[in-house]
């Protein structure tokens, strides 16, 4: 509807930033070559260079000077109107009208169809041929007049909090911390699991070491692809030692159901407590807010009581973890529980989860790569054309055909569109980010920048690191479907 009211803005208004623009680029082409221009801004509207890139004030990528409000707005204009819009209303030429339209519109060249893209980050739109400052600058004098920019805008680092890792973590919610009706995760599902969480801390300290070190809002989960939504909270549980600033290995998934009513004032509550260190623009990463104040100071300390107010053994649905093994090499066991079913979005009676493919409740990965990622997985990646991606060597001896095989398993897996949990296998689900990743170093060509923008850590592309969203011991980790689940919630949160 906005998008719809935007288009019906008076026409002055247009032409003054049309007569802007032309004032801005006749300046810019005094200053260089007419054989290469920066901009064209003629009867036909605005364009860049071919390959013009957007900047912010120091020359960064991951910052372009906007508010992550205004990028939103800018990113929801570019994919959300035709071509014959990109160029009446937001002034752009055909040709860079054109590009973006036909970039959103996706292989088969139709809209409303499954491979549609939406841009999940400014990278993206800058990759588009032609589209550089300028036409940044036009699309988003275009979101401001069409009121797209949203001054309660809840951005990325509001519904994906990962707070900051110090000594001080010892002070982050615990699993006994009360909340709603009883501990925020009660004993009787922590010792569900039935085995050792992490090889370092005797068991009966586990429960006691737990530490939620990030925390999820999501209007929308869903157990089969386009099943009904499921709003939520989850909360991202993991052993911490204190004496060595560090987690350990090994992690709790806690997920808590609530009604469209309990979600909606969370949401106001979230909008209500915003800080201002998370409004600009910039990869997933460790909340901003918290790195500056604390996970005590104000805005941790609102958060903290907006999580415990709505999320405990109450409301607890589903539980699942990952516990790594007393191994020699690298092993884990992926697991989880239903708790409390929810028939009408697909939450079945309280039990062992199966593992998607299988019969089986637990899923073990062994790493024989020493470094990188040579993967034994039992039971095996649901899907056929995962198991040619399990080793890093293996990977440049693939033929063109099964690469490319593997590589649409990965895009598969990392998008919330094409699978989510209950669609596909834990080990799938973690591991995927490392065979893409490895492809994309090989073949520049292949589409990285689809996809939401995260900080990308130091153990990144580790072969013991199974992480999404958490911490690979003192490593903040955030994998490629963390941020692409998380650029889906921004969207559908700020609706």
């Amino acid at each position: 509807m906005q998008l719809q009211t935007g288009l019906s803005y008076a026409l002055s208004d247009r032409m003054k930033m049309l007569a802007n623009h032309s004032v801005l680029c006749a300046t810019l082409l005094a200053a260089v070559s007419v054989a290469a221009p920066a901009c064209v801004d003629d009867a036909d509207g605005i364009e860049d260079g071919v390959d013009e890139a957007f900047a912010d004030d120091a020359g960064k990528a991951d910052g372009y000077s906007l508010t992550e409000a205004q990028a939103t707005a800018v990113m929801a204009a570019a994919d959300g109107l035709t071509a014959a819009q990109l160029k009446s209303a937001a002034g752009l030429t055909s040709r860079v009208a054109g590009n973006i339209a036909a970039y959103v519109a996706g292989a088969d060249k139709r809209t409303g169809t499954a491979d549609d893209q939406k841009f999940d980050s400014l990278e993206e739109l800058d990759a588009i041929a032609y589209v550089g400052p300028q036409a940044l600058t036009a699309l988003l004098d275009y979101a401001k007049s069409a009121g797209l920019v949203r001054a309660d805008f809840l951005g990325r680092h509001d519904v994906s909090v990962l707070f900051p890792l110090t000594k001080a973590n010892d002070r982050l919610m615990r699993a006994s911390d009360a909340a709603l009706g009883g501990a925020l995760l009660p004993t009787s599902a922590f010792s569900k699991i039935g085995r050792s969480l992490v090889n370092t801390v005797d068991d009966a300290a586990e429960y006691d070491a737990l530490r939620a070190f990030a925390v999820r809002f999501d209007p929308c989960f869903q157990t089969s692809i386009g099943g009904k939504c499921q709003p939520q909270i989850r909360v991202v549980f993991q052993t911490f030692d204190a004496a060595a600033a560090s987690t350990n290995d090994g992690t709790i998934h806690a997920l808590y159901n609530l009604t469209d009513a309990q979600f909606a004032d969370v949401t106001t509550q979230l909008r209500a407590i915003a800080p201002s260190a998370n409004k600009k623009y910039r990869p997933l990463g460790v909340s901003p807010a918290l790195a500056a104040q604390g996970a005590d100071g104000d805005y941790g300390t609102k958060l903290k009581a907006v999580v415990l107010s709505h999320a405990g053994a109450g409301n607890l649905a589903r539980m699942t973890f990952m516990t790594r093994e007393n191994a020699r090499q690298g092993q884990w066991v992926f697991g989880g529980f239903h708790i409390k079913a929810e028939p009408t979005t697909g939450f079945p009676a309280p039990g062992k989860i199966k593992i998607f493919g299988s019969n089986e409740t637990e899923q073990t990965v062994n790493n024989h790569g020493f470094g990188s990622f040579d993967w034994a997985i039992t039971p095996q990646f649901a899907d056929a054309d995962g198991r040619m991606g399990t080793a890093a060597a293996a990977l440049p001896t693939l033929s063109a055909k099964d690469k490319a095989k593997v590589y649409a398993w990965t895009q598969r897996q990392l998008s919330p569109t094409t699978n989510v949990p209950d669609t596909t296998d834990c080990a799938s689900c973690h591991m995927a980010n490392h065979p893409a990743l490895k492809l994309e170093q090989a073949d520049v060509k292949l589409p990285a920048l689809d996809r939401g923008p995260r900080a990308v850590g130091a153990s990144d592309m580790g072969g013991d690191n199974l992480r999404s969203f958490g911490y690979f011991f003192k490593d903040a980790m955030v994998s490629v479907r963390a941020a692409n689940e998380t650029a889906a919630v921004v969207r559908a949160i700020n609706k």
